[in-house]
């Protein structure tokens, strides 16, 4: 079976020690909200929620999507993801 979006996310919070308190910070969400996406209670996130949380843990929305296995996207100064 696979990951859940919410797995996703919780997986990459693990790898880089972020709280859902940090999460919801670096994203300008309410921690709240950030609860409900990262426990799983919202089953549909909005695309631009999910593009923010991508971009503050560095990893791709394919990922997240489950398209692709985990990676972390690693961009050289002034360089675009893709």
């Amino acid at each position: 079976m696979s990951e859940t979006l919410a797995e996703r996310i919780q997986k990459a919070m693990d790898e880089r020690g972020v709280t859902q308190a940090d999460l919801a910070r670096m994203t300008g969400m309410t921690t709240s909200n950030m609860a409900y996406i990262v426990n799983g209670k919202t089953k549909d996130p909005r695309l631009s929620s999910v593009m923010l949380i991508a971009e503050a843990l560095g990893v791709s929305l394919n990922y997240l999507a489950g398209y692709v296995p985990y990676s972390v996207v690693k961009l050289e100064d002034g360089e675009d993801e893709g």
